[in-house]
């Protein structure tokens, strides 16, 4: 039988979930437009900055506000180290897509076992978040769940208006609809791949620290959401998803996937 109060539940649930997930897809969906790369080591991003917010919590005795913000500094740092020591070096080796790929896959791996050697496999809270719950009808939510669906869609929404309307968005824009026309005209390709780096670092260090605020930290949180977020970008461009799996060899990058899925 229908049951219109756990349909309105599950709607909200639904909203609160699929906003998360879309700052993710947004995030990991900026830099791959842009580069061309499949970015996962972006889960070791949206670890780190739950760490590094729960350490600056715990440790160093900050306030919860400010702990958020170290978590984001450290986010967008990662995402500027790995562009920098990792891919930018590779894409001027001439690197392919797949060799991209499996770097991305070989950083994650080594990053969720080195936050495993460095915090242990025990999850850490991140507290202090003045929790309260509401009803509306039938319907229960928290302010968390209501914080995590107005940052998530200001934050989309400012990354459209970003790119659609400063001069550093139309640079970005151009690089990823003709990147050899965007060089031609003076675009500068590493300056755009290292501010979306940035970019979508931020973005996944915001999504990381909203589910933390309600959850736990882990050394293997990463991994499960950044696939949610590939999966929703490639569902919104299935034709350019075939033409990056056939350059991608996509027998190869299945058996990749798969292992890393068993793993």
């Amino acid at each position: 039988m229908f049951s219109f109060q756990l349909f309105s539940q599950l709607l909200v649930s639904g909203i609160v979930i699929g906003s998360s997930y879309a700052l993710l897809s947004v995030s990991f969906g900026v830099i791959y437009a842009t580069t061309r790369i499949f970015h996962f080591a972006h889960a070791i991003a949206y670890t780190v900055a739950s760490y590094a917010s729960v350490t600056a919590l715990a440790k160093a005795g900050l306030p919860l506000w400010l702990a958020l913000m170290v978590g984001l500094v450290v986010a967008v740092a990662l995402g500027i180290l790995i562009e920098l020591a990792a891919y930018r070096p590779m894409r001027r080796r001439g690197a392919s897509t797949l060799a991209l790929f499996l770097t991305s896959l070989g950083l994650t791996i080594a990053g969720s076992n080195l936050i495993q050697i460095v915090f242990g496999p025990e999850n850490k809270p991140l507290p202090g978040f003045p929790m309260k719950t509401f009803a509306v009808g039938a319907v229960t939510f928290t302010n968390l769940h209501l914080l995590t669906v107005i940052v998530s869609w200001v934050c989309i929404f400012g990354v459209v208006v970003f790119l659609k309307k400063t001069k550093y968005g139309k640079a970005t824009r151009a690089a990823q609809s003709n990147q050899q026309m965007a060089m031609a005209v003076g675009i500068e390709m590493d300056g755009v791949s290292l501010l979306v780096f940035m970019l979508g670092s931020v973005l996944v260090g915001v999504s990381a620290l909203l589910f933390t605020l309600g959850g736990v930290a882990s050394p293997n949180m990463g991994l499960s959401p950044i696939l949610i977020g590939f999966i929703g970008v490639f569902l919104g461009d299935r034709e350019r998803f075939r033409r990056s799996a056939r350059r991608l060899r996509a027998r190869s990058g299945y058996l990749v996937v798969r292992s890393v899925a068993e793993w």
